[in-house]
């Protein structure tokens, strides 16, 4: 079953993926248990050394996962969010040996992924993250940070090997960079020369309530919630401006002459979305062309 999508459909979000990263011992673990009825997948054994820690399930190889999702037990805890943690040893351990399984294609003679490996493990990876979309679910995935230098510059970013860091980043709608900041925690989701980062939603530089604050329970929880609001906002400002042009389009639909251009001109001129009135001109400008008329940049006036 297929659905076309027209540019003026409103597509709404209803759950993100979120690459949190950063040096061990910064609380990357239990700040993800913060977000809203989280369930951890612990691919790399780290769930001990959280200091908050909620419900979590010990995966020993990939097949696991999807073992997971149709257990009695997941239905009955009915998560909000999924935490691959870390996803360094989901992608490059877990999904890399499964795929090696699948066939001797995925794997070189040196025991690393081949160039097909790869693109399978990015259809295994996909099929996950499409999965918690389709059931609502948001997923937190944490990783380490190693130094990368560019030049005389060093960047933190997340340690997973070169293939499967190009996998990650591309899958995520935010990425942040946990760090201490001025005797604070705070998450980088703005790129800068120190970090890589993707901020949809303008998030900028967040500041982690203390352990001890009551905000501190819900943290991710409403700050994704915020990003999700944020792009709906978006996405129904888009949906409204493209059908406003649209219905500029079906208004100038009989234009016929350079006066009829010329007064749409004054028209504009009251709009004050500069945006909407330069792609409106722009319509107007195309539809003149077709009437024979052209645009004289000297006085700005369509003959």
């Amino acid at each position: 079953m297929f659905k076309f999508i027209t540019k003026t459909d409103s597509v709404k979000v209803e759950s993100l993926n979120v690459l949190l990263y950063g040096e061990p011992g910064i609380g990357k673990t239990s700040i993800s248990f913060t977000s809203e009825k989280p369930l951890l997948f612990d691919f790399d054994s780290g769930l001990a050394r959280s200091g908050f820690r909620l419900d979590a399930v010990k995966i020993d190889k990939w097949v696991d996962v999807n073992g997971v999702f149709k257990s009695p037990e997941f239905s009955e805890m009915q998560p909000k969010t999924i935490i691959p943690d870390t996803v360094g040893a989901m992608l490059d351990n877990f999904i890399a040996d499964y795929v090696k399984s699948l066939d001797p294609i995925n794997c070189r003679r040196g025991g690393e992924l081949s160039l097909q490996g790869y693109g399978a493990m990015k259809n295994i990876f996909k099929q996950f993250t499409d999965t918690t979309k389709a059931m609502k679910i948001s997923t937190i995935f944490i990783a380490h940070s190693t130094e990368q230098r560019e030049g005389d510059t060093v960047k933190n970013i997340p340690r997973v090997t070169g293939g499967s860091y190009d996998i990650l980043r591309q899958s995520m709608d935010l990425i942040g960079y946990i760090e201490s900041y001025q005797n604070k925690r705070v998450i980088r989701f703005n790129p800068t020369d120190r970090n890589i980062g993707k901020d949809c939603a303008n998030l900028g530089m967040i500041e982690i309530p203390d352990i001890s604050k009551p905000e501190y329970k819900t943290f991710l929880a409403d700050l994704i919630q915020k990003t999700i609001d944020k792009m709906n906002a978006l996405s129904e400002n888009q949906r409204e401006f493209l059908k406003q042009l649209d219905d500029y389009r079906e208004d100038i639909k009989a234009l016929a002459t350079a006066e009829e251009a010329n007064a749409q001109i004054q028209v504009l001129s009251q709009i004050t979305d500069k945006l909407m009135q330069k792609q409106m001109f722009e319509i107007l400008r195309e539809k003149a062309v077709s009437a024979n008329c052209k645009y004289n940049k000297t006085i700005k006036l369509f003959e």
